[in-house]
């Protein structure tokens, strides 16, 4: 009989039976059937996923672990690269068409 060891972070269905994933540590999560209060396994995310089976076959493991990662019911999630191209430069105006008393500060003062 399971006991809640972790904080709890959802639940996922895969044919027709339910499982609950609670995280036991930063990276880690223990899977129980919610039909039987049975756990089922582990698995990790990080470096990557790797599942560790107790009753069940890992290869259903891994699948209820993938579907927990894609479902967001863990703490990864596969975030987009962000764009690290600069913002586009402004466009420059003509220097001779600038008046120079619009937008200064200083005091324009005849030379």
């Amino acid at each position: 009989m399971s006991r809640l060891r972790g904080e709890k972070r959802g639940m996922v269905t895969l044919d027709g039976i339910t499982y609950r994933i609670e995280r036991l540590a930063p990276k880690t999560y223990a899977v129980v059937r919610v039909t039987d209060d049975l756990d089922v396994g582990t698995f990790k995310t990080v470096p990557e996923l790797r599942v560790f089976a107790q009753g069940i076959e890992p290869a259903l493991l891994e699948m209820i672990a993938r579907t927990a990662v894609k479902s967001a019911r863990t703490s990864w999630v596969g975030h987009q690269i962000p764009d690290t191209m600069p913002p586009p430069a402004e466009p420059k105006a003509a220097a001779d068409t600038a008046d120079p008393t619009v937008g200064s500060r200083r005091r324009w003062v005849p030379a």
